[in-house]
This record gives structure tokens, C-alpha cells and sequence, in this order.
């Protein structure tokens, strides 16, 4: 049977079932200061209308109105606990950074600080130059290609990737201060 919570109705549905939703919470100890606690009512209130518009018997027969609220606390109950354990299972993927380098396994930091230093400076470098120089220093830094495999991978002779290398090294001479510091 599948009935519709109307309008007009729907706010005395929820002053008189509510508490379905706030005692499944309860049980399901959530407690008010939760992170989540206004999703949980929602999912709570959503799942009670659900077992208003699936509950087979006539809700206006007072025999079948205290069963309705045994079947609709079980269905948000049910619903909670779902929740509860689909945010679990996210818990347990994620993993916390640690705290201090030494979790890291990090016994020097400075070495963390150094390494960033250097590719700060070198994504600096390649602002100054052109696409196709930062092509090369891009393959030849980073994917540690020789002069022969970014001429195939960039489709053009060995000359040229030469001509990009020296190009990139006069671009650069004033870097070089930098990273002998």
C-alpha cells in the first residue's frame, strides 16, 4: 500500500511522530553535540514518512496505529544504523597524517624544506620560458628522458632538442646562483 503524507497533514504527522526519529537516534547513541546529528534526523524523518506511505494497514484504526509505530521505529532504526555504518567504513579508508616528522619517517626535516625549495624554484624557472623550453625541461627533469627520447616523443630531431637545452641553460644561468646556496 502506498499512501501520500499531505500537506495539510504533515505537520501534525510530525509532532506526533517525531519522537520515533529522536528515540532511533537515542538508541543509535547519538548524541546532540554529534558532527552529524541534523543529518541523522533528516535521514530518521525521511525514513518515517517511507513507512508512513508503506505501512499495509489503516492508520486510523488505533490497533494498527501502535503497530505503526513499532514498524516505523524498526525502518528508521534500520536506517540510522546503515548511515552509521556507511560513514564508518569511510573512517577506516581514510587514513590521518601523523603529527611530527618523525611518523613520517622523517629523521631530517630540512631535507623536506630543501626539496620543496627546489621545485618552488623550479616551477619559477619555467615561467621564463617558452612552451617548448619548458617541454624539455619538464622531460628531461621530471621523466628523466634522454636528448634522443624527447626528440621522439616530441616529434622533431635530436638538433633541436640541443637547441632547446641551450636556449633553456641561457635562460637559466641565474638560477644556477641560486641553487649552489
Amino acid at each position: 500500500m502506498s499512501r501520500i503524507l499531505k500537506q495539510e497533514m504533515e505537520q501534525d504527522f510530525f509532532y506526533v511522530h517525531d519522537s520515533i526519529v529522536y528515540g532511533a537516534i537515542k538508541k543509535c547513541r547519538i548524541s546532540y553535540n554529534h558532527a552529524n546529528f541534523d543529518d541523522f534526523v533528516q535521514i530518521g524523518r525521511i525514513k518515517l514518512v517511507d513507512a508512513y506511505r508503506e505501512f499495509p494497514k489503516n492508520l486510523f484504526n488505533e490497533d494498527y496505529f501502535y503497530q505503526f509505530t513499532g514498524y516505523a521505529f524498526r525502518k528508521v532504526y534500520w536506517a540510522l544504523m546503515d548511515q552509521i555504518r556507511k560513514e564508518q567504513r569511510i573512517f577506516e579508508r581514510e587514513e590521518a597524517l601523523p603529527e611530527s616528522y618523525e611518523e613520517w619517517g622523517m629523521i631530517n626535516p630540512e631535507v623536506f624544506d630543501e626539496d620543496f625549495v627546489v621545485w618552488e624554484l623550479f616551477y619559477s624557472m619555467l615561467n621564463c620560458l617558452s612552451e617548448k623550453e619548458q617541454h624539455y625541461l619538464k622531460d628531461s627533469v621530471i621523466e628523466q628522458l634522454t636528448v634522443t627520447e624527447i626528440a621522439k616523443k616530441r616529434k622533431v630531431s635530436r638538433k633541436t632538442v640541443y637547441a632547446w637545452r641551450k636556449q633553456v641553460a641561457k635562460k637559466l644561468e641565474h638560477y644556477q646562483d641560486v641553487l649552489k646556496k
